[in-house]
């Protein structure tokens, strides 16, 4: 008689271990769906960003330099110039996304 009681014991616990796992395997689960959501809401508002940029085109503004600036231009290097400031930014802009990374701003 005490053998069935034990028995029934030790499969409530193991049933009990079992819920525990499928709990945490739930809450696992609800937690990656919710960052998928959060990614794909990201997601959909960079593409409607990139769509209301598609009209930009910043080759027009380039080519109604005059020749002769542009030659100018190309001499001192500006495009080198530019090219530097851009990257140096950017760089600077993905620095401050990182937590506890604010040197000097």
């Amino acid at each position: 008689m005490f053998d069935f009681l034990t028995e029934t014991y030790n499969e409530f616990l193991d049933f009990l271990y079992r819920l525990l796992l499928s709990l945490k395997t739930i809450l696992q689960d609800f937690f990656i769906w919710a960052l998928e959501q959060l990614m794909n809401v990201g997601k959909l508002l960079l593409d409607s960003v990139g769509s209301l940029m598609s009209g930009l085109n910043v080759a027009q503004y380039f080519e109604m330099i005059p020749p002769e600036t542009g030659y100018y231009l190309n001499l001192l290097g500006v495009s080198q110039a530019l090219g530097m400031i851009v990257t140096c930014l950017s760089i600077r802009f993905f620095l401050q996304l990182i937590p506890f990374v604010r040197w000097g701003s």
